[in-house]
């Protein structure tokens, strides 16, 4: 975004320039979609309001007091932000055959937002399982580090997202490709200056770390609960074998079709996959609050079905776990992010 401000405009930024051909031209370039771009509006649209009772529900029942949750909170602000993007920005783009000339400051100023929800959501959630799997292996030191930890993760998410926007090149769409473009493809013949002007190093960068850091984390920190569980086969240890599972395909399925993108570009079904992975990658997090985590999804039905507390607690009771075990593994699940 730097670059915005130096130059101008868009346009006025170098083989950024548009001028080369109408916009009726530049309209005959796109395809529309409407087959792929309405189910992502909808979809979308209900993933946002999902969200909306979430956030309220950590607020009000002060699970916002719990570290973890401070992390959780500012994710999910930022999965709604990133769902934003891949739905309901994508989605109408989608749908009238967008490409970069049609709507150049538009299409630019969006694409940083997309690039910079995509990496703080990466950050975000990798500083959120290290601080689980901190906390859990220094359990005696608990109180005193969790509130450090999440606020210097939160520090480090906020620097890393404006670092991102303000300082590395946008990426732009392009309705025929179905994809999020470091090019423009406003140039008529390539050149390699132009190619070095669009190429955005630190996003590949941060999906190759990010896909490596999250098999790690999510690897670690599946062992540690089911150490904790002392070898049960309960239920709680296998509603977090899933959540993990689901995060790192979705994640790991999005990283990989963008990175490979920088180097070929895909069958179309690959791109679309890719899409259908990144909206889902940040909507899974606000199904899996409302369906894995006891007390969010307790307030939920509460708040949203008006299910009464005594119902509720019936249904979260049925656990395959021992005493001891459901009090050892609610010890380390009761903040975890089921994300």
């Amino acid at each position: 975004m730097n670059r915005l401000v130096e130059y101008g405009s868009v346009e006025a930024i170098p083989f950024y320039d548009c001028s080369n051909k109408t916009f009726d031209e530049w309209e005959k370039t796109g395809v529309k979609k409407g087959w792929f771009g309405y189910p992502l509006v909808i979809f979308g649209v209900f993933i946002e309001f999902l969200y909306i009772p979430i956030i309220y529900i950590i607020i009000k029942t002060k699970l916002i007091r719990h570290a973890c949750y401070k992390i959780i909170l500012m994710l999910a602000m930022i999965d709604m932000s990133a769902t934003c993007c891949s739905c309901l920005i994508t989605g109408p783009l989608l749908i009238i055959g967008s490409v970069f000339c049609m709507y150049p400051t538009f299409t630019y100023v969006a694409g940083g937002f997309v690039l910079n929800t995509w990496c703080m959501a990466c950050a975000a959630t990798v500083s959120l399982f290290a601080n689980r799997i901190i906390s859990i292996g220094f359990r005696e030191y608990a109180d005193v580090i969790e509130k450090k930890l999440a606020y210097s993760s939160i520090a480090f998410v906020l620097f890393y997202g404006f670092y991102i926007y303000y300082f590395t090149p946008s990426i732009v769409y392009n309705s025929d490709i179905m994809a999020w473009l470091p090019d423009p493809l406003s140039e008529d013949v390539p050149s390699p200056e132009a190619a070095a002007m669009y190429k955005n190093t630190i996003q590949a960068w941060n999906n190759w770390i990010f896909v490596t850091c999250m098999f790690v984390l999510f690897s670690v920190y599946f062992a540690m609960v089911k150490r904790l569980a002392r070898g049960q086969k309960s239920k709680a240890s296998k509603a977090i074998f899933i959540q993990c599972s689901i995060i790192c395909f979705f994640n790991t399925a999005t990283a990989l079709v963008y990175n490979a993108l920088a180097i070929v570009t895909p069958a179309p079904w690959i791109l679309a996959f890719g899409q259908i992975c990144w909206a889902c990658n940040h909507a899974c997090p606000a199904l899996i609050y409302v369906t894995m985590n006891d007390t969010i999804r307790r307030e939920f039905y509460r708040l949203v079905f008006r299910i009464k507390a005594r119902e509720i607690n019936k249904i979260l009771l049925k656990l395959d776990v021992s005493e001891s075990g459901r009090r050892d593994i609610k010890c380390c699940c009761q903040e975890h992010n089921a994300i």
